[in-house]
């Protein structure tokens, strides 16, 4: 489910036990331990518990309870400060050098959660992309994977919140989901590069007693206690239409990046794309929609229509998602997800 190196992203809605799942899979890497049924690569997990470090501490206490006899010093660590990774002056050395002085190689590696790890940074822009390049540098200096619990937006219950630039650097995205009062939420891997991405799994917690506190009141937590596959979705059937002209325009952007795109590093240290110039592409789309000009025209007119019609069909393919643009020595270069 997850690639030995890369970023990836566990999100959900609050309170549908993101954060125990991740933790739970971060002990079963660092134990070597099957988990949903899945062989585990074994590696050294640091957990970044960023907000919540004295929950994340009752879980693990649950989890060495539940599983009876651990092996002794099993690789598993926690940071339980909210490094910043949001800013270009932010903490990637720090954090790097901390494991590091440890003596620590991680496998997996844990921000939970990206809003308290971004520091000053903007979620919905400049923060985002300088939060991605950084978790893409920290995978790749310890050659690990970065995975990332984050939260949906609003008024969208399946779409992560901020800037598309998280999306479009994901190697692996899974989102979790609950229904209110149910100690049960549903996995679904919607992202894995490379691989079938139409794994659903079942998660099931139970609460477990693992202490009580100076009042004698019962201290507890909850535990995963089985995690099975139930069936994937349906493949999903024919796409939506779509308007002609926004697919002459993909058509165009996807033979323009072909014949003539370069590539681009849209955020530092992170992946390249291919990605082809917005002027070359629009030039392709005047060639192609070659408008006839109408009885009233002006050359004027005729331009401006063309130049409408281009507009539109970026606009409307941008929110789509079908196509991405960023700003390469001041032009913008388009390039697909």
């Amino acid at each position: 489910m997850l690639p030995r190196q890369g970023v990836g992203a566990f999100y959900g809605a609050s309170q549908s036990f993101k954060s125990f799942l991740v933790s739970d899979l971060a002990l079963y890497v660092a134990l070597g331990w099957e988990w949903a049924g899945r062989r585990v690569t074994q590696a050294p997990a640091v957990y970044i518990a960023a907000e919540g470090a004295a929950g994340l501490r009752k879980r693990k206490v649950g989890f060495e309870r539940s599983h009876g006899d651990l092996p002794a010093n099993v690789p598993f660590f926690l940071i339980g400060a909210a490094p910043n990774l949001g800013t270009e002056q932010g903490d990637l050395a720090t954090l790097i050098a901390a494991i590091e002085s440890e003596g620590v190689t991680p496998g997996l590696i844990v921000v939970d959660t990206l809003a308290q790890a971004l520091g000053a940074g903007d979620e919905n822009g400049g923060g985002m992309i300088t939060f991605v390049a950084n978790a893409t540098a920290l995978a790749n200096h310890f050659r690990a994977f970065v995975l990332i619990v984050h939260h949906v937006g609003l008024g969208d219950d399946k779409r992560m919140r901020g800037h598309s630039s998280l999306i479009g650097a994901l190697d692996a995205q899974i989102l979790c989901e609950r229904r209110d009062g149910e100690l049960f939420t549903t996995l679904t891997l919607q992202k894995l590069k490379d691989e079938e991405s139409r794994v659903k799994l079942a998660a099931h917690l139970s609460r477990v007693v693992i202490g009580q506190d100076e009042d004698g009141e019962d201290v507890s937590t909850l535990i995963v206690d089985r995690i099975e596959e139930v069936d994937a979705a349906p493949r999903a059937s024919a796409p939506k239409s779509i308007p002609a002209s926004q697919r002459l325009f993909m058509e165009v952007v996807a033979l323009a990046i072909d014949e003539d795109g370069e590539r681009f590093h849209p955020f530092p240290d992170g992946p390249p794309v291919r990605a082809v110039a917005d002027d070359i592409v629009r030039e392709r789309y005047y060639a192609r929609i070659a408008e006839k000009p109408r009885p009233d025209d002006t050359p004027k007119k005729l331009a401006d229509r063309q130049r409408q019609a281009f507009n539109v069909a970026v606009k409307a393919n941008l929110n789509a998602k079908r196509i991405i643009a960023g700003g390469k020595n001041s032009e913008r270069v388009l390039w697909l997800p």
